[in-house]
């Protein structure tokens, strides 16, 4: 390096130092088989957009219906142009602690920094660290599976906390974060249709894109359960594999009737985070009104004591339920069994003691024996 001066010299390594580390970068695991995922990763980037503004991206759906797969995706492939990049996974588990925001605070300024060793203590000491710290660096932030104000305030508080040109990438189930956050860019993630859900179903299935063809009718019979969710395409494809048809048909009879534990474990967490009377409301449209008409249904509700209209709003927020265009209030048929499941563990060898009763047989069991509790 005869000639250079020591500031060139630093320049230079600085150069070598950020090329390494682009060039050296392991790229997030996306998806074994990622059906349909560049339909929705172009419908994201669109909204990236070109500005010198920090831009704000929501992503929000069901869950299993493939959020983080879609971040992780598109973080893959824009991360290098960035001066510094980081992917906070599984934020609403790691939040639950008492020091999770703290941590977290902690790990985003350590990889955005590239491995500076930065302790935070506290979150109101975080906060403006963060701001300090990043004001002026260009950085692509993804927060993973949001589900309280308070932890979008402790790690992306406002647009003034990064530098020109930053994006923000939100995936939550909760739409009303979003809102409040005041995030207008929004993507929402739809079922795959049944072309896209028939070819992941048959990669678990059968180990390759194509359905045997003697499987055909049972495939469909286990794409149309799965409603185009690509959690339980996966979990059902997987669980099939190997089996005859009548197993195949005897698995589906058991999971028509109650759900995978798997896919019933990834949709409850939604039906947890509810206040009691939108758990309300959320079980009764699961057992008695799904498809019913809106206008039919709120006063069913009222009657039951509910408040009503807060409570669907909050429920359509977290895509457990939506209101169509014709006013129907419809709930996708894998949340709905969740529902319907959570009534039945009240009681699952005696109907009479759950909170309520849809199924024929049990209303009469329940009848005769005057099981009624």
């Amino acid at each position: 390096m005869m000639g250079r001066s020591q500031p060139e010299f630093e320049f230079i390594r600085e150069i070598v130092k950020e090329i390494s580390a682009k060039i050296n970068y392991i790229p997030l695991h996306v998806a074994d088989k990622p059906i349909g995922l560049e339909y929705a990763v172009q419908g994201v980037k669109s909204l990236l957009g070109e500005g010198s503004d920090v831009n704000m991206i929501g992503i929000y759906g069901i869950g299993g219906i493939g959020k983080t797969t879609i971040a992780r995706a598109l973080y893959n492939t824009i991360f290098w142009h960035y001066d510094g990049s980081c992917f906070l996974p599984d934020i609403r588990e790691k939040a639950v602690n008492k020091h999770g925001n703290v941590q977290l605070q902690e790990i985003l300024l350590s990889q955005i920094l590239k491995g500076e060793d930065i302790k935070v203590g506290d979150v109101n000491r975080g906060i403006p660290l963060i701001k300090r710290r990043l004001q002026q660096k260009k950085v692509l932030l993804v927060l993973d599976d949001v589900d309280k104000l308070e932890q979008l305030k402790a790690l992306a508080g406002g647009c003034d906390w990064f530098g020109s040109g930053s994006i923000i990438i939100i995936t939550t189930r909760d739409k009303h974060l979003l809102d409040a956050r005041g995030v207008v860019n929004l993507y929402e993630v739809k079922p795959l249709n049944v072309e896209r859900a028939l070819e992941l179903f048959s990669w678990h299935a059968f180990k390759n894109g194509k359905v045997d063809p003697p499987y055909m009718k049972i495939s469909m019979r286990a794409v149309s359960y799965a409603c185009g969710l690509p959690l339980a395409l996966e979990v059902i494809g997987s669980q099939l594999f190997g089996k005859s048809l009548d197993e195949c048909s005897s698995a589906l009879d058991k999971y028509e009737g109650i759900p995978h534990e798997k896919i019933q474990e990834i949709l409850k967490v939604s039906y947890n985070s509810l206040e009691e009377n939108e758990k309300g409301i959320f079980l009764d449209i699961a057992c008695f009104f799904n498809t019913y008409e809106l206008s039919n249904v709120t006063p069913m509700l009222k009657a039951h004591g509910f408040h009503v209209e807060d409570g669907l709003r909050v429920l359509a927020d977290r895509s457990l339920i939506k209101i169509d265009s014709s006013g129907f209030v419809r709930m996708h048929d894998l949340i709905r069994d969740t529902g319907r499941e959570i009534v039945r563990q009240e009681s699952t060898l005696e109907p009479g003691r759950r909170s309520r009763l849809w199924f024929d047989q049990d209303i009469v069991h329940v009848l005769e024996e005057n099981t009624v509790c």
